[in-house]
């Protein structure tokens, strides 16, 4: 995982781009320092000016991903206790904050279905009797992911059904969770799902993929969560490179969207998006790029940055849905830590 935090852009002429010629300003980047970025960004020019002559127009983009590294400012890095770099945050070209990791694998799975929803997280659960367990969403997400006939509960509660009041700890049942101790292998897991006034029957659909995945995979600890446009799945304890031809085949398997699939192989990072899409908390994007060009965008940047975190606050970006497996190990964990806190797990907040 390389996120340059030195970049310099170099300008050029080309005299072949179009009947008079035109300029050209490519980026060159670089973990050492601006000078190192310079060099690189001449070298680049060279080669695109290069290609212009041959062809007389520039190179066609490659989609909304660049295939150059993400030229986006680190705000905070994510270290183990013994000091190593475990990921950083990010902040994406939206405005939004980003963490980015190559040890946790985060899957980004859209779902026009649940696009169209937009439910609430200010959802209360309803406490629920013996006769009632087994019947409708409960038991549907039982008979999904368990394929076993209803269990007695190890308890019950009137809390939030996703754990809202507080947030269920990685090894164990929270409250609102049914746990199923007696499932085979489940010593030392979590296994848990949702109770009454939990997801809705298309988000129990959407999840179907998720659930039968880590059904044919109990080794692997794998937590579902509830995003605005569809679902985000974490898998714990995996350990496949974002390149890799297994980290493919697992997410693919995830039914990730493909782009995103693609952005974590050219780049050798998962990202998950830890804050909402300016659009839909009424924001426009952040309107200047970054590195910022002058001191009057370093302001315009500012300004912006703080009228979002403002606004952002009455909102969460993920609800988390069911999670089972292994307890995941300390590294993963804290980014799993991270991650919960930062999209407002646990919060009663609509999602965005």
């Amino acid at each position: 995982m390389e996120i340059p935090q030195h970049w310099v852009r170099v300008d050029g002429f080309s005299p072949h781009l179009g009947r008079q010629g035109g300029p050209i300003s490519v980026w060159g980047w670089s973990t050492e320092s601006d000078e190192d970025a310079e060099r690189v960004g001449h070298e680049r020019l060279a080669e695109v000016l290069a290609r212009v002559e041959r062809e007389g127009r520039l190179p066609a983009t490659r989609g909304y991903y660049p295939r150059t590294p993400l030229r986006e400012p680190v705000l905070e890095e994510v270290r183990a206790d013994d000091g190593r770099l475990l990921g950083v945050v990010t902040r994406n070209r939206m405005g939004c904050e980003v963490l980015c990791t190559d040890l946790l694998l985060v899957a980004d799975v859209d779902v026009p279905e649940l696009a169209d929803e937009r439910p609430s997280a200010r959802r209360r659960a309803t406490r629920s009797t013996p006769g009632d367990r087994g019947r409708g969403v409960a038991g549907f997400i039982r008979r999904l992911v368990l394929g076993r006939p209803d269990p007695t509960p190890q308890g019950s509660s009137g809390e939030d059904a996703a754990g809202l009041d507080e947030p269920e700890p990685v090894g164990g049942p929270g409250p609102g969770y049914e746990a199923y101790p007696d499932l085979p292998g489940a010593e030392g897991r979590a296994v848990t799902a949702t109770g009454p006034g939990g997801p809705s029957v298309a988000e129990c659909l959407a999840a179907e993929p998720a659930w039968e995945f880590a059904r044919q995979h109990p080794e692997l600890g794998v937590r579902v969560y509830r995003t605005a446009a569809g679902l985000r799945v974490v898998v714990t304890g995996a350990g496949v490179a974002p390149a890799s031809e297994e980290a493919r085949g697992i997410l693919s398997a995830l039914q990730s969207d493909p782009l995103y699939v693609e952005l974590c192989a050219t780049h050798g990072s998962y990202r998950a998006r830890l804050t909402p899409k300016p659009f839909r908390i009424g924001r426009a994007a952040l309107p200047v790029s970054w590195p910022c060009a002058d001191d009057v965008a370093e302001r315009s940047w500012l300004r912006w940055v703080d009228a979002y975190d403002a606004e952002r606050e009455e909102f969460a970006v993920c609800r988390l849905v069911s999670a089972s497996g292994p307890v995941p190990g300390p590294d993963e964990q804290r980014l799993v830590e991270v991650h919960d806190a930062a999209t407002g797990v646990g919060e009663r907040l609509p999602l965005a």
